[in-house]
Parts: C-alpha cells; structure tokens; sequence
C-alpha cells in the first residue's frame, strides 16, 4: 500500500474528542488480513464516558484511539491466511496499533484500517498459542452484503438482544429506566422475546413515543412532566432494568420489584458511581449486573435472521449517519440527546 497513516478517532482528555490523521496503518503478519473499515457506530454510553475521563473499566491513557462497533471489509491476505478471501466482511475487526505510535488503543475501530486474524490457520499449523489474538474471539464474519451502516449498529442490537434473553423476561412485567438507543431497542427484544408488559421512564418526550412506537412499550412515564413515585406507587414488577447507568436507578426500582425479583443493570457504570449500598436494596431483590452484555458475539447470526426476517429493522435504532470528519458535531448530538445513535461513515 502506498499509503502510510490513516484517520483515527482520539479522545484526548478534559472531554475533547480529536480526528487524528498521523496513525500508522497496521502492518499485517502472514496470518492476517488486513481490513478497511467502512462504518463505527457512536456509542452514547461507551465511548461517551470514555472521551469524559469517566469509564467505569480501565482504558489507556489519553490520548487513545477509541470505537467498538466498527464493521470492514478485507483488503489484504497476509501469505499463510486461507480462510478469509478479500472482501469478506467482519464486524469488530481486531485493533493493531503500530509499536512507537503516540496514541493508546482502546478498540480504535473508528480507525481507517484494522486487522483480522486467521485463527483456524494458526492452530492448525501449529503457531504457539501466545501468538492467538483472544480479541479475535469478538470479531465475527457477517454477510458480505450486510448493509455497512446497519453494520455500525449490529453491536448495540447484539447487546441489547442478548441483555434481553438474560433477564429471562417471558411472561414478566418490566420496568425499564431509559429510552435512548439501547433502551429502545432492548424493550423492542423483550417484546419479542414474550415480556408480558413493559413500563419505561424517560424524560425526552419524542424518545417514549418512540418506545410505543417501536418498542411496543405498554407504558410511558415523564419524568419531566409528572411524578414518577406517585404514578409507580403500590404497583410491583417482576423486573426493573436500569439502562441509564446509575446505581442510584438500582435502588429506587429495586423498591417496585416483587419478592426474588431482578434489578437489572445493563447502562454503563460511570468511574465515579460503582459503589451500591445494599442495604438500601429492598430484602429479597436478585441484583443481575450485564454493564458490558453476556454472550453479544455468540447471537450475531441469530440476529441477522431476526433482520433478514423484518422482525428487526436496524435502522429503526440510529438517526444519524456523518462523516468521521464530524465527530465534534456526532458528540454534540449526543450529549444534547438529539440523535438516537449516530453511524460514522469511514468512507468518506
């Protein structure tokens, strides 16, 4: 290739975010491949705490490259790979960031290029298991005509069908705190899935309509416009779903759980808010902690067909595609919560 850097997207400190173009492009060894990236979903909760210095897990030190729901095509072979061919599409290719580059990595699929690795070639060659990628286990191969910028947003969908199917919400009542991306489209899940009502408080007025709309909610409640206790007074459910990040939200629903009923957190805990006093918890309350989604990777394929079916609409859950030329724009419509979700287009 004649090229030598690539863009990337730096969250720099003090809450400022940074499209950097002096990236090297990785490298690949002779069992990888190399991948352009076509698309990175924004995620409102992830990489909005990261660029805030307030991720509630380790991240690199700024500035890092960050992005985790990215979708590629190959571009390259390395000369051992012979399981991939080129223009194979992958979803969360694995980040390489080139020894002497100035910036930490945390996931940078909102990076020009990243890799993938052949890993059936490997062990069957008999390559020492240190050499195995364990990031590689995340990276799944999708259909090549998978639309790209669906693709931005088949990670969020995965967590959130997969948080769905955990909290085992077949024949419940649930009540769920937050209608933003991964609420709305979590609610959308358990409706299929068989939740037997579904009860969500928001304090965005166009973002509940759309929790009726298209989540199939029974119920709307907000915040903003009336009084949340005396609205959910003497009334129980079976589960309560914080998909806002706060363990505050834990322990107030935790009060309109039924006995061995499940609070349910599935928004990502901020670096300032992972202590719960549970003796504030109401007696007999399961807490179920799914911050980061069990079994996301796993249920790609089950969910496609879900798509492919028109159960799923995948565009029903972003509002926005842009540029990464944009990104300052993309975060500013993110934390005034005028875009559902925001796809970057790499491609442009």
């Amino acid at each position: 290739m004649g090229e030598k850097y690539m863009r990337g997207i730096a969250a720099v400190g003090n809450g400022k975010v940074e499209l950097v173009r002096d990236v090297p492009i990785p490298e690949i060894g002779p069992y990888e491949a190399l991948v352009r990236m076509k698309s990175c979903g924004f995620c409102n909760g992830t990489d909005f705490h990261i660029i805030k210095g307030e991720m509630s897990v380790e991240v690199d030190a700024f500035p890092t490259l960050i992005g985790h729901e990215g979708v590629g095509d190959i571009v390259e072979l390395g000369s051992k790979v012979r399981n991939f061919k080129v223009g194979d599409r992958f979803m969360n290719p694995v980040p390489r960031i080139m020894p002497g580059t100035r910036y930490g990595c945390t996931w940078a699929a909102m990076c020009d290029y990243t890799v993938v690795q052949d890993r059936e070639a490997m062990i069957a060659d008999g390559v020492s298991e240190s050499l195995l990628n364990p990031r590689q286990l995340e990276c799944v191969q999708i259909p090549s005509d998978f639309d790209i910028f669906d693709g931005g947003c088949l990670i969020t969908l995965n967590e959130c069908f997969s948080a769905a199917r955990n909290f085992t919400v077949e024949g419940k009542d649930v009540l769920v705190y937050g209608a933003g991306p991964m609420g709305l489209a979590t609610m959308r899940y358990m409706r299929y899935l068989g939740a037997k009502t579904i009860t969500v408080i928001d304090g965005v007025k166009e973002r509940l309509e759309l929790a009726k709309t298209l989540s199939q909610a029974d119920e709307t409640i907000n915040f903003n416009e009336v009084d949340k206790a005396e609205v959910l007074k003497g009334r129980q459910f079976d589960r309560v779903i914080d998909i806002v990040g706060m363990t505050s939200i834990l322990l107030e629903g935790s009060q309109y759980l039924r006995p061995y009923g499940i609070a349910g957190s599935m928004g990502v805990l901020r670096n300032t808010d992972k202590v719960m006093d549970l003796s504030k918890v109401k007696n007999n309350t399961l807490v179920q902690m799914l911050n980061f989604p069990y079994g996301q990777f796993d249920i790609t394929m089950e969910n496609i067909e879900l798509m492919q079916k028109g159960i799923i609409n995948p565009k029903d859950f972003y509002s926005h595609v842009m540029s990464v030329e944009d990104i300052e724009e993309v975060v500013r419509l993110v934390a005034e919560k005028k875009a559902i979700k925001v796809i970057l287009d790499l491609q442009s």
